[in-house]
């Protein structure tokens, strides 16, 4: 019961103090499910982050003329990490060799952002491989005590080696432990009722975590545009035991549980922790900045557009300021330069600043080259070259959002997107494309990881055409009763530089594999295509046994939860029997596209023909389809057996991710293409995939409006 307990109490942390997304506590091995990041809103405001800014340039260690401090991301828009518990924190980052050891690069000494002052047992230590499991602090290098008098809470914490460390050639991890006590301790669970366990979190534990926020989130961490290696690890021995425990009462699943124990890797997340390296034995370069490519938008005429620009430091100097020409098409039309409110000191330091291009008056690819010429006023001592393109368009057609849900039957949370699906679909049958895409629960599939992992910032969560990352029923609001409606008609309104129109059947009588057929268009003449069509089938009405299938419900017994969720609070907090619709069940080039589905030049509005056969035989579905046991699989064809399906077709940027545009048909029992009898008195309009209104057929898929208000599709050849 103990167990338990912990783990629900584990499951609310993660909504202390937003209501928002869930922290997934999954059975999954290579996917971190422990922390928590206390939002900006919380108590990160502008003020103390300018506190916070005043509070780093008071440093104890001044570094000499070979002496840089190295490290990944940016500390002064760090935030506030943790486990919101008493335990044992464990960081460590990656000190690389091939970057930094030409210089003869050593390290010195190292520093970290801890907020709480109920930090014990501090340790900062230096090792050639991260410490054993259960023995984090205990690196074969070095290791030093800090006391806690030392610790300065409102910026960094510096320990100076008392000698230098030279990098190996595998390179060095650095790292610093602590233990936090002092959390509320709770009551013994086998002595009170779960009605007084609750009474005990609402009423006590958050009360004290909301003035003390800085002891439940002791760590500081910031965010990575792109994610590098060895930028944040994480270990904790009360999460090893608590696996561990959970392993001897469940041993049908012990070998994933003791999976979990271990070292977790923040970093392909985008987590940087706030703890830097001093390095030294270098000759730095004193002005030196490098600058990523900025990747592809589209655009109309007599617009502007702004890219996310990404600079690297590698001077001794830092960057203040820095100056930049641009020229598009090969021709020179600027030459800026830009002060940074925040300068970045860090060796390999990064920061990212919005430059903004005109699209001019033609339609038609801009290419883009950005060129850092200067940094601190004195020229570049790197070659540093930047490239992007915007593609220009005289119009736009139809959009029509695809809108993809992350939940999972272990979410409690996830209710509220099942609530909104449903709402969703209702309201936007027409003019979106909506399916919810399962995770950690029997309706997984493997073709959805990969987006699950890239776009999923919490359950439930929610994309919009994969740039609107926002909560399934609030939306981007945070708080509004079904905001994102508001979301969704937005992305409406959003420039479509392509459109699609999909239609489908079964092959044969077999019903193991499906036609697809599309007609695609794009609004720009692009000589190598950089989009391709993704397809999915979906599924309504699918219902299984057995504890996996049953949805776990948060708001059972809630009160005030607004008028749509009200049905989740008369509903049992382990839901059984329920019916899940709009679910992802397959998926072909579902983050990228199928690779070829889009082949050779491309011009301006001609209409591209194109067909796939997706193959459902053998597909499996579920947490046990990678299971050595085939009679643990469970394959698609059996699931979906007599259920309303939906396929989708998707086209997508396959460099950015970035879904131009969706459509979606419903696919019936029949097998090949089904004729549709075009009665003069049923036809109320005829459209092209555009969405543009026409007088008469056109070859190609032209989509009827019938007087019964529903929408047909049909190939005129």
């Amino acid at each position: 019961m103990m167990m338990r307990k912990l783990l629900s109490i584990i499951l609310l942390l993660a909504v202390a103090g937003t209501v928002s997304a869930q922290v997934p506590m999954r059975i999954d091995s290579k996917t971190p499910q422990h922390l928590m990041v206390k939002k900006s809103g919380i108590k990160n405001t502008e003020a103390m982050k300018a506190l916070r800014a005043r509070a780093l340039a008071k440093r104890a260690i001044t570094p000499t003329s070979d002496q840089m401090w190295f490290g990944y991301g940016n500390d002064a828009e760090a935030e506030n990490m943790g486990l919101a518990l008493n335990a044992d924190y464990n960081l460590a980052v990656y000190i690389p060799y091939e970057k930094l050891a030409a210089k003869g690069a050593t390290v010195d000494g190292l520093r970290f952002m801890l907020t709480s002052t109920k930090a014990k047992n501090i340790k900062a230590w230096v090792g050639t491989k991260l410490p054993p499991v259960g023995k984090y602090s205990q690196a074969d290098i070095y290791i030093t005590d800090v006391p806690a008098s030392s610790v300065n809470v409102d910026g960094y914490t510096e320990v100076q080696f008392p000698r230098s460390i030279k990098i190996p050639e595998g390179g060095l991890w650095i790292g610093y432990s602590f233990v936090i006590e002092g959390m509320p301790d709770a009551p013994d669970d086998s002595q009170v009722s779960d009605e007084d366990y609750t009474d005990w979190y609402y009423d006590v534990y958050v009360p004290w975590l909301m003035e003390n926020l800085n002891d439940g989130y002791p760590f500081m961490c910031s965010y990575l545009d792109e994610p590098q290696e060895g930028t944040m690890v994480f270990g904790c021995n009360l999460y090893d035991d608590m696996y561990r425990s959970f392993a001897e009462i469940d041993p049908e699943n012990a070998e994933l549980y003791l999976e979990m124990v271990g070292w977790d890797d923040y970093s392909p997340y985008g987590y940087a922790v706030a703890l830097n390296a001093l390095i030294g034995g270098g000759k730095f370069m004193n002005n030196a900045v490098s600058v990523k490519d900025f990747g592809q938008k589209y655009a109309k005429i007599n617009e502007t557009v702004t890219f996310p620009v990404t600079l690297t430091n590698s001077g001794k100097n830092g960057i203040q300021n820095f100056t930049y020409e641009v020229a598009i098409n090969g021709t020179k039309v600027d030459e800026k330069t830009i002060t940074l409110d925040k300068p970045v000191e860090n060796l390999l330091g990064k920061t990212t600043i919005d430059l903004t291009f005109p699209t001019g008056d033609k339609s038609g690819s801009q290419n883009i080259v950005v060129t850092i010429t200067k940094v601190n006023g004195e020229p570049n001592e790197i070659e540093a070259v930047a490239n992007g393109a915007i593609f220009v368009l005289s119009e736009s057609a139809k959009m029509k959002p695809l809108i993809e849900e992350y939940t999972g039957t272990w979410c409690g949370w996830c209710t509220r997107g099942w609530v909104a699906l449903d709402m969703l679909t209702e309201d936007f049958k027409d003019d979106a494309v909506i399916y919810a895409v399962h995770n950690g629960d029997p309706m997984e599939i493997d073709a959805f990881v990969p987006v699950v992992n890239t776009y999923a910032d919490g359950f439930p969560g929610m994309s919009i055409n994969r740039t609107r990352i926002v909560d399934p029923y609030y939306g981007s609001s945070g708080y509004l009763d079904y905001g994102v409606k508001d979301d969704v008609e937005a992305s409406m309104e959003d420039l479509a530089p392509a459109s699609i129109a999909v239609k489908a059947s079964w092959a044969d009588d077999t019903k193991t594999k499906i036609n697809f057929e599309t007609e695609t268009k794009l609004l720009y003449d692009e000589e190598n295509p950089s989009i391709s069509i993704g397809y999915v089938l979906v599924a309504d009405g699918l219902k299984g046994t057995g504890r996996d299938w049953a949805q776990a419900n948060y708001y059972c017994d809630m009160t005030d939860v607004g008028e749509d969720l009200e049905k989740l609070t008369e509903m049992d907090e382990y839901i059984i029997g329920m019916e899940f619709n709009h679910v992802a069940v397959a998926g072909w080039g579902a983050e990228f596209g199928v690779e070829g589905s889009i082949k050779g030049a491309v011009k301006a509005g001609e209409p591209i023909q194109g067909t796939y056969v997706a193959d459902l035989d053998g597909l499996l579905i579920g947490l046990d389809r990678n299971s050595d046991d085939p009679d643990d699989h469970v394959t698609v064809l059996d699931l979906i057996k007599g259920k309303k399906l939906h396929v989708v077709a998707f086209v997508v940027n396959k460099l950015t991710g970035q879904v131009l545009n969706a459509d979606e048909v419903e696919l019936s029992n029949a097998t090949g293409i089904t004729s549709v009898s075009e009665n003069a008195n049923s036809v109320a309009g005829r459209y092209n995939v555009a969405g543009q209104r026409i007088n008469s057929k056109q070859k190609g898929i032209n989509i009827i409006r019938l007087t019964n208000g529903k929408n047909v599709k049909v190939v005129v050849k």
